[in-house]
């Protein structure tokens, strides 16, 4: 019986590693990527162009301050985490 609980527990401890609770994915921007126009093309394809660039630009500054916020946010939950277990090793 305790060699069977200790085979339990081994293997559920093996599966929930610490990377296992970490995102899965990477967030990407849902930014449009403007094609430069041909050479050939007319002033209205120029300016256009222009402002799609103007446009891709403020939407990549948006993700990657959204970005450096989440890092903000999650590096405080850890040092708080590890502010609160080094309380409670103190408190032993």
């Amino acid at each position: 019986m305790k060699i069977n609980l200790f085979f339990l527990l081994a293997l559920f401890m093996m599966g929930s590693s610490v990377t296992s609770y970490a995102d899965s994915f990477e967030p990407l921007p849902h930014c449009y990527k403007p094609t430069k126009p041909l050479w050939l093309a007319t002033s209205y394809y120029k300016t256009r162009y222009n402002r799609d660039v103007e446009e891709y630009q403020r939407c990549m500054k948006s993700f990657i301050v959204a970005q450096e916020n989440a890092v903000k946010i999650h590096t405080q939950a850890a040092q708080n985490a590890l502010k609160t277990w080094n309380e409670f090793v103190q408190s032993k």
